[in-house]
C-alpha cells in the first residue's frame, strides 16, 4: 500500500480533513462543474458547500490538484476550445457563453492556455 502513487496524498487527507469537510469539498467541485460559466466567488462556494473558506481553499487543492480560480478557469477554457472545435458559435459568443465580459480578456486567457488565438486554432485545428 505504501508503494501506491496516492497513498501519501490519502494518508494525508485523512489526518487534515474529516469525512464530512471532504464531502464538502466534492460538493463544492460539482456545484462549481454545475456551471462553469459563473464566477463564483470562494464565500459563495464554502457557503453552498457548508465548509470555511479556509479548509475549502486548502481540501480543494489537495483533491483537485490546483487552486479553485485555475480550476474555473480551466474548466471553462476546455469547454471554449470544445465549443470552437465542434459548433459554430462565434468567438464572441463563446467568449460570453463562458463568462467572459470581454472577448479580449476570454482570447489572451485562451492563448495563453492552448499557445494560439481562439481564431487560429479553429482556422487550423
Amino acid at each position: 500500500m505504501k508503494n501506491h502513487p496516492h497513498f501519501f496524498t490519502l494518508q494525508f487527507l485523512a489526518l487534515q480533513f474529516s469525512e464530512y469537510d471532504i464531502e464538502c469539498i466534492k460538493k463544492a467541485k460539482a456545484f462549481i462543474d454545475g456551471d462553469i460559466s459563473h464566477h463564483y466567488t470562494i464565500p459563495e462556494i464554502a457557503s453552498h458547500a457548508g465548509i470555511s473558506r479556509t479548509k475549502l481553499k486548502a481540501g480543494f487543492k489537495q483533491m483537485v490538484g490546483i487552486a479553485i480560480y485555475h480550476y474555473q478557469q480551466e474548466q471553462r477554457l476546455l469547454q471554449a476550445k470544445y465549443l470552437l472545435d465542434n459548433t459554430y458559435l462565434s468567438i464572441k459568443q463563446i467568449s460570453s457563453r463562458m463568462g467572459y465580459m470581454y472577448s479580449i480578456n476570454f482570447a489572451a486567457a485562451y492563448k495563453k492556455r492552448f499557445g494560439k488565438s481562439p481564431y487560429r486554432s479553429r482556422k487550423d485545428p
